[in-house]
C-alpha cells in the first residue's frame, strides 16, 4: 500500500513537469514568433518627420517616405542675406540635398529577444526627425553660382577737389558669401524648416577709412589752402586753387594708402596759357662758305630761352603739395644739339677732297637739276660715325623742289623723266666719300658706261630704290660743298685729312660691242655706242705722308652696251 502511493505520486510529478516543460516551449515558441513579427514591421504608432509609417514593413515604410518627401524636396528653402531685402530661393533637391529613408529607420525594425524592445514596438510611441544628407560638390557648385548675386563689392572712400575745395567720401564696406558657414546653414534647416540665413563677410575697402580722412585732412588741406603765385621776373600772376583742381586727385597706392596724382602736362599748358614768356629757338653752329665758292667759316652757335615745360608742372608740383605757394616759370637757357665747342671738336679746318665732273651744257633743263641737287647738298655736315643718305637729302624730285624733266636710264635705255641728269651729282658725292676714305653702305653704278664718268668709280641714284649711302668712319666731321659752275659739278669735302686714297684701274675685260638700232617708233630717245665690258678699281689707303699701304679694296663693275638708237620717224619723241 504504502508503495502504491510512492509509486502514483511519483508519476503525478513527472506529469506536472511534463506539462510545465510543454508550457515554457508553448509561451517561449510564442515569444519568440512575437519577436520575428516584431523585426519585420514598424511599430504602428511610429512617424519620421511628420510621415506615418505605423505598421508598415521596412519596404512600405521606405516607400512612404520617398512619397512623403518628395514636396520637401522641392519646397525652396527662402535664404535670407543679411544686408538685402529679398531672400534667395533656394530648392534642396537642385543643391544637392536629399531624404536618407535607411537612416531615417535605423533601429526601429530588426530581431530581438528583448523584452524591453518588443514591448517598446508592440505599445509604443516614436516620433523622430528625417535624417537627410548632402552631395557635398553640388551644394557648393550651387553657392559657388549663387554667390556673385550675393557679393557687394566695397566703396573705395576718396579725396576730391571740387570747385578747389577738399571733399572726402568715407569708405563703405562690402560683403561676400561665406559658402561654407551658408552650407552648414542650409542643411540644420533642412527639411525641417523653409528658413535659413546666409552667413556673410565683410569685404573691407583698399584704403580704410582713417587713411582716407588722414589725406583729406593733411594733403587736401594743404594743396587747396591758397592760391600759387606764378613767378616771371617782374610779372607776378596767381592761380587760384579752383583753376589747378581738375588737375590733382588721389589714388589709391596700391599698398592700403593713397598718393596724389597730378596731371603735369595739364598744369604745364595751365601756366603757360597764365604767364607770358619771352622764349627764342637756339641755333647750331654751322658753316658758310665764303664768296666764290670760298672756303668755309664758322658761324657760331646761339643759345636759345626756353620754358622747360616739365620743371615747371614738378615745381608746380611741389608749391601744391607743400607750404611754399611760388612757382619760378622764368626761361632757362637752351643749347643747341650742335654749339660752338662741338664745331670747333669736329677738325673742319682743310680741303682734303677736290672733285669735278664735266658736264655737256646743252641740256639746260638737265642743268637746271644739277644746280638744284648741287644747292640741296652744298653745306651738309657729317658727324663722325654719322652716315650720309643723298635720297634722304634729296628727297624725292619733284616739279614743286624744283626738278624739270632731264635723262634718265631706265632696263638700259635712254628716256626722260623729273629729276634727271643728277646721277652726275650722285657721282660726284661718290668720288668724295671715295677719297675721304669712308665706308660705301650702298651705291649703284651705272647700267652702261658713261664716258664723261670715272671707269668704274662713278654711282646713279634713283628715287625711292636706288641710294648713295656711306658712313663717315673717321674721328672727324666732314663738311660738304658742292656747286655747279663752268660746266662742271663740283664737290669738296673739309676736314682734317684722314686718309691719303689712292685709285688703281685695271684694264677692260669681257669686252662687248655695241649694236646699232634702227627704229621708226614715235616713242625713241637717240643713244651714242658705246661698248660693255668689266673693269675693277681698287681704291687704297695710305697715311698722309707715308707710302706704307694700309688696305687696299677692289671693286668691280660690269657694264652692259649701250647700243646706238637711231630713231628714223622725224616725228619721234622720248618715251
Amino acid at each position: 500500500m504504502p508503495d502504491d502511493w510512492f509509486d502514483d505520486t511519483r508519476r503525478e510529478r513527472r506529469s506536472t513537469v511534463l506539462r510545465l516543460l510543454v508550457a515554457v516551449v508553448v509561451l517561449g515558441g510564442g515569444y519568440a514568433g512575437l519577436c520575428v513579427w516584431s523585426s519585420q514591421h514598424v511599430p504602428a504608432t511610429v512617424s519620421l518627420g511628420g510621415i506615418p509609417i505605423g505598421g508598415m514593413t521596412p519596404e512600405s515604410a521606405r516607400e512612404a517616405i520617398a512619397r512623403g518627401s518628395r514636396s520637401l524636396l522641392t519646397t525652396p528653402i527662402a535664404l535670407h542675406v543679411p544686408g538685402r531685402e529679398e531672400a534667395v530661393q533656394v530648392v534642396p533637391r537642385d543643391a544637392g540635398l536629399t531624404v536618407e529613408p535607411d537612416r531615417s529607420m535605423e533601429g526601429l525594425t530588426g530581431f530581438t529577444l528583448d523584452p524591453r524592445v518588443v514591448w517598446g514596438r508592440l505599445a509604443g510611441s516614436v516620433r523622430a526627425p528625417l535624417l537627410t544628407s548632402a552631395d557635398d560638390e553640388v551644394l557648393t557648385a550651387y553657392l559657388d553660382r549663387l554667390a556673385p548675386d550675393v557679393a557687394v563689392a566695397p566703396v573705395e572712400g576718396q579725396v576730391t577737389f571740387p570747385g578747389g575745395s577738399v571733399a572726402v567720401d568715407m569708405p563703405v564696406p562690402g560683403r561676400t558669401l561665406d559658402v561654407a558657414a551658408t552650407k552648414f546653414a542650409l542643411r540644420r534647416a533642412f527639411p525641417d524648416s523653409t528658413q535659413a540665413t546666409a552667413v556673410v563677410r565683410e569685404t573691407p575697402p583698399t584704403v580704410s577709412a582713417e587713411v582716407v580722412q588722414q589725406v583729406g585732412s593733411l594733403f587736401g588741406s594743404t594743396a587747396m589752402s591758397r592760391p600759387l603765385t606764378l613767378v616771371s621776373g617782374s610779372t607776378r600772376v596767381l592761380l587760384a586753387p579752383a583753376e589747378y583742381a581738375p588737375m590733382v586727385s588721389v589714388v589709391p597706392d596700391g599698398s592700403g594708402g593713397l598718393t596724389p596724382r597730378f596731371d603735369e602736362p595739364g598744369l604745364a599748358r595751365l601756366v603757360a596759357g597764365k604767364v607770358t614768356v619771352t622764349t627764342r629757338a637756339a641755333s647750331s653752329a654751322r658753316w658758310v662758305f665764303e664768296p666764290n665758292n670760298g672756303k668755309p667759316r664758322l658761324v657760331p652757335s646761339v643759345d636759345g630761352l626756353t620754358v622747360d615745360e616739365d620743371a615747371v608742372a614738378k615745381r608746380v608740383v611741389a608749391a601744391i603739395s607743400g607750404t611754399d605757394r611760388t612757382v619760378d616759370v622764368r626761361p632757362a637757357v637752351a643749347r643747341p644739339p650742335f654749339t660752338t665747342e662741338d664745331a670747333q671738336k669736329a677738325g673742319v679746318t682743310s680741303l682734303v677732297v677736290d672733285f669735278r665732273s664735266p658736264f655737256p651744257t646743252n641740256d639746260t633743263t638737265r642743268t637746271n637739276n644739277l644746280v638744284v641737287a648741287a644747292k640741296r647738298i652744298n653745306g651738309t655736315y657729317v658727324p663722325p660715325g654719322g652716315t650720309f643718305s643723298l635720297n634722304a637729302i634729296l628727297g624725292e624730285r619733284t616739279e614743286d623742289k624744283g626738278y624739270a624733266d632731264g635723262t634718265v636710264i631706265i632696263d638700259g635705255r635712254l628716256t626722260r623723266g623729273t629729276g634727271g641728269g643728277i646721277s652726275q651729282v650722285s657721282t660726284v658725292v661718290y668720288n668724295m666719300a671715295y677719297f675721304a676714305g669712308v665706308d660705301f653702305l650702298e651705291f649703284s653704278p651705272h647700267a652702261f658706261f658713261i664716258p664723261r664718268y670715272p671707269e668704274g668709280r662713278e654711282a646713279t641714284v634713283y628715287w625711292p630704290t636706288i641710294d648713295n649711302k656711306w658712313k663717315n668712319d673717321t674721328p672727324y666731321g666732314l663738311l660738304l660743298q658742292t656747286w655747279v659752275e663752268g660746266g662742271n659739278v663740283h664737290g669738296r669735302v673739309w676736314s682734317t685729312k684722314t686718309w691719303d686714297i689712292r685709285s688703281v684701274k685695271g684694264p677692260r675685260r669681257d669686252v662687248v660691242p655695241p649694236k646699232t638700232i634702227r627704229t621708226d617708233n614715235l616713242k625713241c630717245y637717240p643713244q651714242q655706242a658705246n661698248p660693255g665690258f668689266d673693269v675693277a678699281v681698287t681704291r687704297q689707303w695710305y697715311r698722309p705722308g707715308s707710302d706704307v699701304l694700309l688696305r687696299s679694296e677692289p671693286v668691280s663693275t660690269h657694264y652692259v652696251p649701250e647700243d646706238r638708237i637711231i630713231c628714223t620717224n622725224p616725228a619721234a619723241t622720248p618715251p
